[in-house]
């Protein structure tokens, strides 16, 4: 596993279902600095991994990790994140998005 995982516990959905226990993972690349003013956040696009924004990161490149802290999430949904296929039971596979209720 080349990549961490945030816990962000139950999170709250706009459309009033919440999704329980979820998490995010995410990878970074480079140091943050003291003045913690050197951080980029460039998320995966729909169905995207991390490792397929990889070829935009490296030395002499716009994001380059010796000049920046470069921190790319992996959206919900894309496998490694909260997921249907890596949720437990009973908010998995079909019932990911349709069972998740604040009322149960």
């Amino acid at each position: 596993m080349d990549y961490e995982i945030f816990e962000l516990g139950d999170v709250a959905l706009q459309r009033g279902a919440t999704l329980r226990g979820a998490k995010l993972a995410y990878k970074t690349y480079g140091t943050l600095n003291a003045q913690k003013s050197n951080a980029i956040v460039y998320p995966t696009w729909y169905s995207g991994q991390h490792y397929d924004n990889e070829w935009l990161i490296g030395p002499g490149m716009a994001l380059d990790p010796a000049k920046y802290f470069i921190v790319v999430p992996n959206m919900l949904g894309n496998g490694l994140s909260s997921s249907p296929s890596n949720s437990p039971e009973p908010y998995n596979l079909a019932r990911f998005r349709t069972s998740r209720s604040t009322t149960t």
